[in-house]
C-alpha cells in the first residue's frame, strides 16, 4: 500500500499543476502618450485562459489638472449583436470630476460560445485635455467592486470572486515623453537641461514657432534664426522653393490664393540636408500666390 502511494502522489502533483496553469487569469494596465494640448489614455488587458465576455473599468485623474476631452470603449472588440444587429452598448461615463467608468461586454448570438482573449486586447481610450502644465497621473481599479460581476468568462466564472486573478497595474507614461508634455525627453535635455524648463507651448526664441513645431522641424528652439522659412526662387517658366532640412524628416508643400485655401501641392518630399528644393511651372501656379511647407507626421 505504501509503494502504491508513492507511485500514485507524482501523477497527483501533475494533474494539480495543469489545474493551476489552466486557471485564468487578467491583468489590467494602461499607456499614456501626448501631442502636446491633448493627453490620450489607452487602456489593455491580458488575459489568459477561459476567454471573458465582460469587463469593467475605473481610470482616475486629478480633475484641477486634466478634463476628459472624449471616452470611447472599443467597439470593436466590446459589443452586443443579437444576430440581426448590432444592440446599444453602455457609454463611458465621466460625468463624476476625476473619473471615467468603463463598463463593456461581448455577445454575439452568431457565436455565442465566443469571448475575448489574447494579449494587448484593447479596453478603451480617454483623451484629455490639459488645464495647467503640470506632468498628469492615473490610476486603475476594478469598475463596480462588489456591486455586479465585472470579469466574468464564457463559462460564467466571476474572476475577481478570487483574489489575485484580476490585477490592475499602473498607467505607463510614454518612455519617451515621460513628462507626457508633446516633447520628447531627449529633445528637452538636449536644449533645455531638464523637462521642467520646457513645455510644449513655450517659444523660448520669440520666432513664432513653439516647443512643438521646433522639435517637428528638427530647429533649434533657442536660435530664432533657426526655424523652417522658404524661399521662393522666380524663373522664366519655373518657380523653385527652397527651405532649410533636417535629416529624418519628410516635407509636404502647400500652396493656394489665401491663407485660408491652401491646399497640397506636393507631399512625401524626402529630407536632403541642409537645403531641399522643389521646382513647379508657372502654369502649375497660376493661381497660387501663397506658399507653406509642412513637416509630415509618420503614417
Amino acid at each position: 500500500m505504501k509503494i502504491q502511494i508513492q507511485r500514485l502522489a507524482p501523477l497527483a502533483l501533475l494533474l494539480w499543476c495543469c489545474q493551476v496553469n489552466l486557471q485564468a487569469s487578467v491583468r489590467v494596465y494602461g499607456e499614456a502618450s501626448s501631442t502636446g494640448p491633448l493627453v490620450q489614455v489607452q487602456v489593455f488587458a491580458d488575459i489568459s485562459g477561459p476567454a471573458i465576455v465582460s469587463q469593467t473599468f475605473r481610470l482616475s485623474y486629478i480633475p484641477s489638472l486634466l478634463r476628459v476631452a472624449s471616452a470611447t470603449l472599443n467597439e470593436s472588440t466590446w459589443y452586443f449583436h443579437d444576430g440581426k444587429k448590432l444592440l446599444p452598448q453602455v457609454r463611458p461615463d465621466a460625468t463624476t470630476a476625476g473619473q471615467v467608468l468603463f463598463v463593456g461586454g461581448h455577445l454575439d448570438a452568431r457565436t455565442a460560445q465566443v469571448g475575448i482573449g489574447g494579449n494587448r486586447i484593447l479596453l478603451g481610450s480617454v483623451s484629455f485635455a490639459r488645464r495647467t502644465q503640470d506632468t498628469p497621473r492615473f490610476e486603475l481599479a476594478i469598475g463596480h467592486l462588489g456591486l455586479f460581476a465585472s470579469f466574468v468568462t464564457t463559462n460564467a466564472t466571476i474572476l475577481e470572486a478570487e483574489p489575485g486573478v484580476v490585477t490592475f497595474q499602473a498607467v505607463a507614461p510614454d518612455a519617451d515623453d515621460t513628462d507626457l508634455d508633446g516633447l520628447t525627453d531627449a529633445w528637452e535635455k538636449k536644449y533645455f537641461g531638464n523637462l521642467q524648463a520646457a513645455f510644449y507651448s513655450d517659444d523660448a526664441d520669440r520666432d513664432g514657432a513653439n516647443n512643438l513645431s521646433e522639435e517637428a522641424m528638427g530647429s533649434d528652439p533657442t536660435d530664432r534664426r533657426s526655424n523652417l522659412r522658404v524661399s521662393i526662387v522666380p524663373g522664366l517658366e519655373e518657380i523653385t522653393l527652397q527651405w532649410p532640412s533636417v535629416e529624418g524628416r519628410t516635407y509636404a508643400i502647400e500652396g493656394g490664393s489665401s491663407l485660408n485655401a491652401l491646399k497640397d501641392l506636393k507631399r512625401g518630399i524626402r529630407a536632403t540636408p541642409p537645403l531641399n528644393q522643389s521646382s513647379f511651372s508657372r502654369v502649375q501656379l497660376s493661381n497660387t500666390s501663397y506658399f507653406r511647407i509642412r513637416v509630415e507626421t509618420p503614417d
